[in-house]
């Protein structure tokens, strides 16, 4: 079949071309497509930010209750380690043992009866910001029976370093 006037022939040879329109519905749908996968990656850049935050808190939590717990546990046994075998001004540490997350404690004499215990508790990297350092300032006495008590110094308790 043989369109005359063209000189087209096929299925589409009686047709005429429609003129090209000019919309906005396509820009605007994929516009609007774009807007809501940025604020889908937004969405999910907060909440992966907030979980990290979230986790820190919680190890840095952590830290400080090892921390304090490790310093408890010198202090119950500063007695049996105490006595003359710590000069005045020096200091000894030692790992403790069984906590959850490694600690380090450091006991140093301060004079005849007072003794600095600093417990460090947290990550080995100096970076990561989660280690605590805790310190309490306690006495020492003996008493007539040659048995030792050790108490804190309640003008000065506990004290969180940095």
């Amino acid at each position: 079949m043989m369109d005359e006037r063209s000189g087209e022939s096929g299925f589409f040879a009686g047709t005429t071309q429609r003129p090209c329109r000019v919309g906005f519905a396509l820009p605007a749908v994929l516009l609007m497509i774009l807007l809501i996968a940025a604020l889908v990656a937004g969405v999910f850049s907060a909440i992966t930010e907030e979980t990290r935050i979230g986790v820190a808190a919680a190890e840095r939590q952590i830290a400080l209750l090892t921390a304090e717990s490790a310093v408890e546990l010198t202090i119950t046994s500063l007695s049996a380690v105490t006595g003359d075998s710590i000069g005045i001004g020096e200091t000894r540490s030692g790992p403790v043992e069984g906590l959850a997350v490694p600690t380090m404690v450091y006991v140093t004499r301060l004079d005849s009866s007072r003794y600095w215990v600093v417990a460090d508790a947290g990550s080995a990297s100096p970076n990561s910001g989660i280690a605590r350092r805790v310190g309490v300032v306690v006495r020492a006495a003996r008493a007539a029976d040659g048995s030792m008590t050790i108490d804190r110094i309640s003008e000065r308790a506990w004290s969180e370093l940095f």
